[in-house]
């Protein structure tokens, strides 16, 4: 009887237990229980903030399914563990779990994400996973997590990298909200290992712009897609038809989902920039009205109205604007490139670097898609600053060294240019899948650029060493075989989409001439043993190369994709004959560079004559210079032989 009196003072005293019952989806507060966690949230034992509707903050950073799908028990009073803090909604949670074992034991189930949207995976996650890649479980991804941009942290960005690694945080807003959090795709190598590479993390940055900044963007998208309509699906046609093959830096199946699903959800800048290029080609779709009701630079204005707002969280999208809004069809009134060029290649660049493709991902823990397509991209901003370099006369914005990205293979190149059923609407009958010529083009320009950068470095060094030659030599070793190595898919004419690659290798041969003939000086031409004297028989050998290649091609060819940096390139050819002729001595020597240039003013007066606007304009700068030399050739070879005869007067070539 006393025993039973005791029981019930203790009961009256213990505090009364009840459980709210509460509902998912709403908006939460960290440490709420008017409205129910996720499930993810739930298993963690962390809290679980819903701004306005799911998905919830933890989720959202890690791609997952918010969802609340488990039902709470709630447990009788009698069966009510005690804890220090008395607190019923860890007791709640702790029976949740014992009840469903599949939940707590298996992993969070894989969430299918694309193009910044998250679907729940119908099938169940197991065990296994590629060779060579990391558990499923441990993959991060940075491109596509939902209203989050992952920015990379270098060695010297606001933290150390090993710090990082001991110390994982995130930030916290005012509202005690997750800001941005550290993701590391890569633990390094072993700190004894003086050449050990060091932790590799990113700042996972939840994306947010000023009111005045989104109705900017949202502006320009309605502008836009104003402009173009009905016809925008057309114009992507177009693109994949004229533009990708040549320069292959959009992920094909990506965007096209993307544009299939919710085109406004692609970067504004992006669109502009796909329907800009494809417009050029207008006319080759016979169901398009003529005239064309819009101006290629009404497009190309909105989009670097709207880039410039969209950098502020950058991504693989708005690199891929960077990298096309270059090749715009440049104004009838140019003859030289405008610095505007190499600024956007300096965009591009600091894009690049920003995202962290200037560090190679292939043993990093994200997606394999995300690997590939990191890759390429990195490659044609590197193709892109090389070039760009050239056409100004500058050293290139990617220092040697900054980088260790490994160059692409042909099946990071495969990756996505097949496309399924539903999306076949978008593009042509012959760009459903990959082309072996696509991929090897890519490559070449690859290869190409390489070897020009090694000029490049050599060019743009203050002064002239033994070990600068020597390292010109190598390059000349690596690309006098060029022709006959090249894959034959690109060496057949016609060059329709092929010819920037020859010609980009006429312009590194330039470029590569020049070095090694240097210095021309006054007296070098007639000296035996100079640099001039050694190397202008190869030059004019390898050059009959290319006065054929321009024989050869064809209106057609013209009328292809050209990449926008191929007007320079054809500037280097050009004055390089008429530095070659106006050098020569000899008799022979004279006649042969003579013939070269004969035949190229040959080939752009005929060529001139075509209807295409961007064809003309890719000629214009070149015939200006060759016909600017015939209309002076005899005042300018008088004083070039003045300055072989030893006049004070230098040449300036």
């Amino acid at each position: 009887m006393e025993n039973t009196a005791e029981q019930a003072v203790n009961t009256q005293r213990l505090p009364r237990r009840f459980k709210i019952r509460s509902s998912f989806g709403q908006a939460r507060q960290a440490r709420s229980r008017k409205n129910r966690p996720c499930d993810a949230c739930r298993r963690r034992k962390t809290a679980c903030v819903i701004n306005v509707e799911p998905p919830c903050v933890f989720c959202r950073s890690r791609g997952l399914p918010c969802r609340a799908l488990t039902e709470p028990k709630t447990p009788s009073r009698a069966g009510v563990p005690h804890t220090r803090t008395g607190a019923p909604e860890a007791v709640h949670s702790a029976a949740s779990e014992s009840a469903s074992p599949s939940l707590s034991q298996d992993p969070v189930p894989a969430a299918v994400v694309h193009d910044g949207f998250v679907h729940p995976s119908s099938e169940p996650r197991t065990g296994s996973h590629p060779p060579g890649e990391p558990p499923a479980e441990n993959v991060q991804s940075l491109e596509d997590t939902p209203a989050r941009t992952a920015h990379s942290m270098g060695l010297a960005s606001e933290q150390d990298p090993h710090f990082l690694s001991l110390f994982g945080s995130v930030l916290l807003s005012e509202q005690d909200e997750i800001d941005a959090k550290y993701v590391q795709v890569h633990p390094g190598g072993s700190g004894s290992d003086p050449d050990h590479h060091p932790p590799i993390h990113f700042l996972l940055l939840e994306d947010g712009f000023p009111a005045h900044t989104n109705q900017a963007m949202q502006e320009a998208s309605d502008a836009i897609e104003a402009l173009v309509s009905p016809h925008g699906p057309a114009l992507v046609r177009l693109y994949f038809r004229h533009v990708h093959p040549a320069f292959a830096v959009v992920s094909k199946g990506r965007f096209l989902r993307q544009y299939h699903e919710d085109k406004k959800r692609l970067p504004a800048s992006l669109r502009s920039a796909v329907y800009a290029l494809a417009c050029v080609f207008w006319a080759r779709d016979e169901t398009l009205p003529k005239p064309r009701p819009f101006e290629q630079h009404q497009l190309t204005d909105h989009a670097h109205a709207s880039l410039r707002r969209e950098l502020e969280a950058p991504n693989l999208y708005k690199l891929q604007a960077c990298l096309l809004l270059m090749h715009i069809v440049p104004p009838d009134i140019d003859s030289v490139e405008t610095p505007s060029l190499w600024m956007l290649a300096a965009q591009a660049t600091a894009c690049a670097q920003m995202i962290g493709l200037h560090q190679d991902p292939t043993e990093w823990c994200i997606p394999a898609w995300e690997k590939k397509l990191r890759k390429k991209l990195w490659w044609a901003v590197y193709v892109i600053d090389c070039w760009s370099a050239v056409c100004h006369g500058n050293p290139a914005h990617i220092a040697t060294g900054t980088f260790n990205t490994r160059p692409p293979d042909m099946e990071d190149l495969r990756f996505d240019e097949d496309i399924p059923a539903e999306l076949l609407y978008l593009v042509d009958d012959r760009d459903t899948a990959f082309r072996i010529p696509d991929g090897a083009r890519f490559l070449e320009m690859v290869h190409i650029a390489r070897d020009m950068r090694a000029v490049l470095d050599c060019s743009c060094q203050i002064g002239s060493t033994a070990q600068t030659r020597d390292s010109l030599v190598d390059v000349y070793d690596r690309l006098k075989e060029w022709r006959n190595l090249v894959p034959s898919c690109l060496a057949a004419e016609p060059f329709i989409n092929n010819g920037s690659v020859h010609l980009s290798y006429y312009a590194t041969q330039a470029l590569l001439f020049r070095g090694l003939m240097y210095p021309v000086i006054r007296g070098s031409a007639a000296t035996a043993n100079s640099n001039f004297v050694q190397w202008l028989p190869k030059a004019l050998d390898e050059f009959e190369a290319f006065t054929f290649f321009m024989e050869t091609l064809t209106n057609d060819d013209l009328a292809g994709f050209w990449i926008r940096h191929s007007r320079s390139q054809l500037i280097l050819c050009g004055n390089f004959l008429i530095y070659l002729f106006l050098l020569a001595t000899e008799p022979r020597d004279i006649e042969a560079a003579y013939g070269l240039l004969e035949s190229l003013h040959n080939s752009l007066q005929r060529l001139g004559d075509t209807k295409h606007l961007a064809a003309r304009l890719l000629l214009r700068p070149t015939m200006l210079r060759i016909n600017s030399f015939f209309a002076q050739a005899t005042e300018l070879i008088t004083h070039a032989r003045s300055v072989v005869r030893g006049s004070p007067t230098m040449l300036s070539a």
